[in-house]
This record gives structure tokens, C-alpha cells and sequence, in this order.
């Protein structure tokens, strides 16, 4: 038995409300896991919203101003269907991202509950330190930092991140925890070196040297500090075909002596002209030879973003999904919806009836579609709005209640990664 996921019963999409069609941007991945009995279980899925704010991508190189969407819901597996458990709304300064707020969902409270927040302070135009604060339900309640972390720079390039966690008490302390340095050659890195703090003192723990060639990673290697010296840890050589797209990344550990590890390699489809492959292989050395490890398969868009990942383990003389350990990853992107122009492949979309009344049923003439896909609805008004949105499994005819639809003209929007189309239908009350 497949499971299948409906959405629109929990999404409350409210925040829509004000951004205009020119900026909407609706994103989703889903992550499902199979069982021993080869049955696939949708566990949880993710929705995204983005609008003007994510033009900077990549700015700057720490984690915490990736976070570029305006907010995100997120959805887990609960008996045959979904419930929300968490939501992230970010704020910006300018493009500039300021903090974000993640809630928890509260059933007994019925509500969204503060839960973390991270932050970001600026000097001289650069993140300066992030601030890592969870809630305090204590008398009124307030944000309790539990953790930072501090940046120096070398033009555009983090030259130290130092952390610091804070104790508690009524005069909580800043303690170090961990402090990473790095070097630069012509912009790229070439080391890092990571210390832990130790009786007041920075110890040297692990190192990381980086060579180049062609302007592409040749060599990687890493090394642990025996308390006077480096010592050997691994190293890995990357190799690369004409296209300059890796082919294969080749790790040695040492114990007293070199020893093979692991060898990745990149396989790209004949038809495959990007710069991203279509199969990740992974062969590990043990017990004097290589065996099979992992499989990670790729279905991409032309740009190379991704649409599908699959994770696959070795059994002995197959691969497959098993004993929970193997996953699909799906990502839905850009809901762009121009309600001027709600033609597109509207003739493999089927809404009836229309009129409609309390429920609508939707059928899509599309053999792609139809084989076992995961699929994202959203139904718009007239402005452009999201008014309902849900997923679930492809199948020959989906019914959805619409009862909570006013009278008046729909657009509902279909998309699995690959297809997309869109159909207007009539609610009539």
C-alpha cells in the first residue's frame, strides 16, 4: 500500500496574501523512505516561499545567510496523513538577511509556539556574529542566546569563525568552544585550521590543506594534531574529464601506513551536456577489497537544478531500497502563475465539474505524469493568490474537497518537476 499525502486541510497560506503575483514564487521537496516490504512511505515535506529577497545567493559564505526564503512550512507523516510541525518566517534588511524565527505547531494550544531564532549583526557591511537563541517560557517569556558565532574577514573571504556557547545562571558567560582559521591563494581556499579551547588556551585539533590545478581541486588532505606535530590523516585526488566535470574523487586513510578508503565516482548520461552528473557511485575498501556502498541517482532540469534523488544500497548482488535505510528526495520549483496566461497544457488537465460546488475532480492525460509521481496542486485566484495547496501520488482521478472556496473563477496549477500545467474551473455556490 502507497500512502498519500493531502495538504490542504493543515496549510494555511494567509502569508500570501499581501505579496503580488509579480513576485510569488512557491517552492516544495518532499523526502520519502521505503520500507523492507518495498512500500514507500511519504515522512515529510517542505514548503517554501520566496519573493524578492533571494537576488544574493552565495554573498557570503556562512550557512546562516543562505537562509534566502521568505518563509517555509514543514509537514511530517501522521497516520495515513500529514500534520505541520514547523514554520520559518525570515526578516530582511534590504536583500540583507536579518533573522529568522522557527516555530513549532502546539495541538493542545492550537497554534504556532517560538521556538529558535537565528540572527545576524553587521559591521562594516559584512556579518559580524550569529546568534543562536532558543524560547524561554520563563515568566513572560524571551529569547535566550545559547550560542554565537563570531566573524573576522579577508576582503570577501572569512578569514576566523569563532563559537562560543553560553552557560546559564543569572549571569550567564560567553565560553569558547571552537575556533577555525582559514588561508586564501588568489581567492580559493588552501587551509583550514580548527582549534578547541582547552584550559584557557586555543589547541591546534584539525587541518585541512587544499591544492589547486587549472583552477579546479586537485588535492585534498587532512591531518589531526598529535599534540607537537600533524600527523597524516587522509588525503583525496580528484579527477576530471575534458569537460572539466569531475569524474572521480579517490580517498586513502593512514594507519602507519597509506591505505585505500573509498573511491566516488560521477556518471553523466550520454545526453547530459551540464556540468552535473546523473549517478553518484560509491565503492568503500574493506577487508583487502572494494565493494559496493551507496547509489545516488539524479533527475535534474535542463539548469541542472535538481528534481529527483534516489539513494540506493548494495545488497550483495543488487541494488535497492531496504530496512528504511534508502530515501527519494523530490524538489518542486518556481509556482510562477501569470493568471493572464492559464493556458498552458490545459488540455491534459481535466476539472470537473465546472461549475463546482463542494468538490472538484482532476484527471491529467500525461503518461509521464501518471507513473507513480509525486504531484504539488495549488489553486489560485483570480489575483494571483494561493487559496489552497496540497501533494499527493499520481493517480488516474484526484477528488478535493473546495467547500471552503467562495463563488467566483480558480486557477488550479499542476506540477511534478518536469510537467507543468495549469486550468481554470468555476465555483458556483
Amino acid at each position: 500500500m502507497k500512502y498519500i499525502i493531502t495538504l490542504s486541510l493543515v496549510f494555511s497560506l494567509t502569508l500570501f496574501t499581501t505579496i503580488s503575483k509579480a513576485q510569488m514564487r512557491l517552492m516544495a521537496d518532499a523526502h520519502r523512505t521505503y520500507v523492507s516490504t518495498g512500500n514507500i512511505i511519504e515522512d515529510s515535506a517542505r514548503y517554501f516561499h520566496s519573493g524578492a529577497k533571494g537576488a544574493t545567493p552565495g554573498k557570503y559564505k556562512i550557512p546562516e545567510f543562505e537562509l534566502m526564503d521568505d518563509s517555509m512550512h514543514v509537514f511530517d507523516k501522521s497516520g495515513s496523513g500529514v500534520k505541520w510541525t514547523g514554520r520559518r518566517v525570515s526578516n530582511y534588511t534590504g536583500t540583507d538577511f536579518n533573522y529568522s524565527i522557527y516555530y513549532t505547531w502546539s495541538d493542545s494550544a492550537n497554534n504556532w509556539r517560538n521556538s529558535l531564532r537565528s540572527r545576524i549583526i553587521y559591521a562594516g557591511g559584512k556579518p559580524d556574529t550569529v546568534y543562536y537563541e532558543s524560547w524561554s517560557t520563563f515568566g513572560a517569556g524571551s529569547w535566550r542566546a545559547n550560542s554565537r558565532i563570531m566573524y573576522t574577514w579577508n576582503g570577501n573571504n572569512i578569514a576566523t569563525q569563532t563559537r562560543q556557547t553560553r552557560g546559564f545562571g543569572p549571569n550567564p558567560q560567553w565560553t569558547n568552544r571552537e575556533r577555525q582559521t582559514y588561508t586564501y591563494s588568489s581567492g580559493n581556499e588552501t587551509d583550514l585550521i580548527i582549534a578547541r579551547w582547552s584550559s584557557g588556551n586555543w589547541v591546534d585539533s584539525f587541518r585541512r590543506t587544499t591544492i589547486y590545478a587549472g583552477g579546479k581541486i586537485s588535492d585534498v588532505s587532512t591531518f589531526k594534531w598529535n599534540g607537537s606535530t600533524w600527523g597524516d590523516d587522509t588525503k583525496s585526488t580528484y579527477a576530471y574529464d575534458g569537460s572539466s566535470r569531475l569524474l572521480t574523487v579517490k580517498r586513502d586513510i593512514y594507519t602507519g601506513v597509506w591505505e585505500p578508503n573509498r573511491i566516488d565516482t560521477f556518471i553523466y548520461l550520454p545526453s547530459n551536456t551540464s556540468a552535473y552528473h546523473d549517478t553518484m557511485m560509491r565503492i568503500s575498501y574493506l577487508l583487502g577489497s572494494f565493494n559496493n556502498e551507496g547509489k545516488f541517482a539524479y533527475k535534474r532540469l535542463t539548469d541542472g537544478r535538481p528534481t529527483e534523488l534516489v539513494t540506493m544500497s548494495w545488497d550483495g548482488s543488487a541494488w535497492k531500497q531496504t530496512n528504511n535505510q534508502d530515501s527519494i528526495d523530490n524538489w518542486y520549483y518556481d509556482w510562477n502563475v501569470n493568471v493572464e496566461n492559464i493556458n498552458m497544457n490545459n488540455d491534459k488537465i481535466s476539472v470537473y465539474p465546472s461549475p463546482a460546488n463542494n468538490v472538484i475532480h482532476i484527471a491529467i492525460d500525461d503518461a509521464g505524469v501518471t507513473n507513480n509521481k509525486h504531484i504539488q496542486y495549488a489553486i489560485l485566484d483570480m489575483q494571483g493568490r494561493v487559496v489552497k495547496n496540497w501533494s499527493e501520488y499520481s493517480k488516474a482521478e484526484t477528488t478535493m474537497s473546495i467547500s471552503e472556496l467562495a463563488a467566483g473563477n480558480y486557477i488550479l496549477r499542476v506540477n511534478d518537476g518536469t510537467f507543468s500545467g495549469v486550468r481554470k474551473f468555476t465555483v458556483s455556490k
